[in-house]
């Protein structure tokens, strides 16, 4: 949406997305089948089983576009009708990002599934002449490692996070008390269920609330397994899925945001946060790694005690404190973001060859 909202002056902007969450076949909440209009551009929703090769590649045809921005390397049913039109019309520009899914970590869970994926289309003639963006240079490394694409196919441009300009405070801290946050998608990639065991080894009054699509049901029961087993100094809540607009409003409600991902290429939640001054505790597996020093805290993945110390010193902290790091990691981010130079780069790669 922030991508959308930057570029919808530069462009004619048509979106083709299914009209439900993964593992749900409920429509979401004031979502149409068929072509809606928004004052981007337009948007056509697909019901559950109507995501074909067939009705995509008709709605691609319809649409004509010049260039396809392919959210997603591992979503076959986009992927493949968008790869099979670019070979047919191959003066559409056609662009994949990948979204963080070629991280070390993300590929080792179906890991044979995923490389024999990779390899398929690798091979097959399909990505010739596409390009691939990545929102930083470890992620351009791994496409070109895992794709072969070639340096002169890979887009290095940053996401685009814009700071809701109407919120600013939030919540009160103090000593020995704790608001925690989690708004993502509930997968063994995000690391739900050690982020809740971690939570175990705190004391004080905390309180986590998770948001996000439950992606993994077995997964998801085993965190409510865990949580089931926290002492009653702890409430962790599942809080469901919330609309990108609420995104901002609810993280205000929350003295930090907490998750040890095991991968993410930018962390939307993540900068969000950030941008609302909310000190934030995640893995050293995003590109804001100097976040340490800056209002935030980023730390090894496997290094269990270290996550639960500085858990521990958000809990004792006070609010003369707490002001300091919300300071600094306001604007650390601000510093990091340059939002007129990003769009730039976007809108000048959406219109040349």
């Amino acid at each position: 949406m922030n991508l959308v909202q930057s570029v919808k002056d530069s462009f004619d902007i048509y979106i083709i997305s299914k009209n439900h969450e993964i593992n749900d076949n409920k429509p979401l909440e004031g979502i149409h089948p068929g072509w809606n209009l928004f004052d981007f551009g337009k948007a056509y929703y697909t019901a559950k089983g109507e995501h074909t090769f067939g009705n995509i590649t008709k709605l691609v045809k319809e649409v004509k576009p010049d260039v396809i921005y392919q959210n997603s390397f591992f979503s076959m049913d986009d992927l493949l009708p968008v790869l099979v039109y670019k070979m047919r019309y191959k003066k559409v520009k056609v662009i994949v990002a990948p979204r963080g899914e070629f991280y070390p970590e993300r590929l080792q869970i179906e890991k044979l599934k995923k490389m024999m994926y990779g390899k398929l289309f690798r091979y097959s003639g399909l990505l010739k002449d596409v390009y691939f963006q990545g929102t930083g240079t470890e992620e351009c490394l791994q496409e070109k490692e895992f794709l072969g694409i070639k340096d002169n196919h890979i887009m290095n441009i940053q996401n685009i996070s814009l700071p809701d300009k109407g919120l600013h405070g939030g919540i009160e801290k103090k000593p020995n008390e704790l608001k925690l946050v989690y708004i993502a998608r509930i997968h063994p990639t995000k690391n739900t269920l050690k982020a809740i065991e971690w939570l175990g080894e705190l004391s004080g009054s905390i309180r986590y609330d998770i948001y996000g699509s439950i992606e993994d049901k077995v997964y998801w029961n085993q965190c409510q397994d865990a949580i089931a087993g926290l002492p009653q100094n702890l409430t962790v809540r599942y809080m469901g899925v919330i609309e990108h607009e609420q995104v901002a409003t609810r993280i205000n409600e929350y003295h930090a945001y907490y998750m040890p991902t095991t991968g993410e290429n930018f962390g939307h939640s993540i900068v969000e946060a950030m941008l609302m001054g909310k000190p934030v505790v995640i893995s050293d597996q995003t590109p804001w790694t100097d976040v340490n020093g800056n209002g935030g805290f980023a730390i090894p993945l496997n290094n269990e005690k270290g996550f639960i110390a500085v858990l521990n010193e958000l809990v004792e902290m006070n609010a003369n404190r707490y002001s300091v790091l919300a300071g600094q990691i306001e604007e650390y981010i601000k510093n990091k973001l340059n939002v007129d130079a990003i769009v730039h780069q976007y809108i000048t790669n959406f219109d040349g060859e």
